[in-house]
């Protein structure tokens, strides 16, 4: 058997580094073929899909908290659930979840070796279709582990859009549509609607669709396509949005409240099909869930704030949660993105709470160069720094004394300032005593 570290450069050698773990440049036949090789590829290993009810949750923010809320509440009820996110922070291991607990170096190990002979298996029956992407080997090697530990419920985050994406090769019980805003324009469009039609890929005839509340362009598309498809829409309200979960809530921030809103709603229409719910399991679940590198509050001088802030969405949400858990203090922004992300967009928001911004980049081809990312700075100062590291302690020796420093943009940025802070790697989501 393969070690974890082999298994992983096997895994990733299936991506591309310049666009991430969703693209390979070996594979074939256009973005249906991401659905047809993932699907049989499941079928190969024992459809462990087939075994559970599966929570499909699209969105442009909010998804993988959705996702980890819904799994919390589930644990909560005593519903075995297997959590499938992305990006990871610190570890790939992340990406695969039980119970909230990541995947174990064994575990991984025994994973990929298991996906060896599928993958060689899938060339020969579907030569034309090329090479997988990393992100559908994951996909499998994840489900397959739900059911090796004989998962009730798989709650999975979608990677990009929803009609081709891999994990739209599963059959969801349930789907959900966190909020929509611009992010991967590129390949989904510029519109509003149109995003929202891709996102729409996921509903299914006859089963109940998750919509949390949406920009108006984007409701109108959401609900004309549960009606062309059959599916069920069951709208999360706006006022319920905004005080679900106030009092127990763990995770900061208003935005969190909606996502907690449509966790408990999709938990609602998991029990028509016969998973538990209980009022009590959604109190303790939420009240239980951490989510690194969201509004993660690290305490010390200065006070440190790690958010993934990569989109106009989530920029928008960060810069109102700041306003709220830290009023009338300045922030020292720390800021590295990817070059496939719009920059001015994300730095709108923020720049009238900053006294200064930090420019960096990841630590990836991915990355958009400092200088670049600079030239999107007006009207505060803004230093250029070769790395994380550079950035974020020179951030912390000049920050005044009432001045908060936030490292936000791209997640991976967020994962090297957890490395670089000393944080560990969040091995347990659901830890009731904060810790990981």
């Amino acid at each position: 058997m393969t070690s974890r570290a082999t298994g992983l450069e096997w895994l990733l050698a299936f991506s591309d580094p310049r666009r991430g773990v969703g693209w390979n440049s070996g594979s074939r036949g256009g973005l249906g073929s991401n659905l047809r090789r993932t699907r049989i590829r499941l079928d190969l290993a024992g459809a462990p899909d087939r075994r559970m009810r599966v929570v499909l949750i699209a969105g442009t923010k909010g998804k993988g908290s959705t996702a980890a809320l819904l799994a919390g509440i589930l644990s909560a009820a005593e519903v075995r659930a297997g959590l499938a996110t992305k990006p990871h922070l610190q570890s790939y291991r992340e990406r695969v979840r039980v119970d909230g607990v990541a995947i174990d170096d064994a575990a991984f190990a025994r994973g990929v070796t298991a996906l060896h002979p599928l993958a060689e298996e899938l060339t020969r029956r579907l030569p034309d279709a090329g090479s997988p992407t990393t992100f559908e080997l994951t996909l499998v090697l994840a489900l397959a582990h739900f059911a090796e530990r004989d998962c009730d419920v798989a709650v999975l985050e979608v990677g990009l859009g929803g009609k081709y994406d891999a994990t739209n090769a599963t059959d969801p019980h349930v789907s959900v549509i966190t909020a929509l805003s611009h992010d991967h324009t590129r390949e989904l469009g510029t519109r509003l609607a149109d995003i929202a039609a891709e996102k729409a890929g996921i509903l299914r005839p006859g089963r109940v669709a998750i919509v949390a509340p949406q920009p108006p362009a984007a409701r109108t598309a959401i609900l004309a396509a549960c009606a062309r498809i059959g599916a069920v829409p069951r709208e999360v309200p706006a006022m319920s949005a905004r005080l679900a979960a106030r009092d127990e809530l763990a995770l900061a921030g208003a935005h969190q409240r909606a996502n907690a809103a449509s966790a408990v709603a999709a938990a609602e229409a998991l029990a028509e099909h016969g998973v538990p719910f209980t009022k009590s399991a959604v109190a303790r679940g939420l009240r239980t869930v951490r989510w690194p590198g969201r509004f993660e509050v690290v305490a010390g001088t200065p006070v440190v704030v790690l958010d993934g802030a990569h989109n106009d969405g989530s920029a928008d949400a960060l810069a109102l949660t700041l306003r709220s858990e830290f009023p009338r203090r300045r922030i020292r922004f720390v800021l590295g993105l990817m070059k496939d992300k719009d920059a001015r967009a994300v730095v709108r928001p923020l720049l009238p709470l900053a006294s200064a911004v930090e420019a960096t980049a990841p630590a990836s081809p991915r990355g958009l160069p400092a200088v670049e990312l600079a030239r999107s700075i007006r009207g505060v100062p803004v230093r250029v720094h070769p790395s994380l590291g550079a950035a974020l302690s020179a951030a912390r020796a000049t920050a005044a004394a009432n001045e908060i420093v936030c490292v936000t943009g791209s997640l991976a940025l967020v994962g090297e300032a957890r490395d670089a802070l000393g944080l560990p790697i969040a091995e347990d989501l659901f830890a009731t005593d904060g810790a990981g």
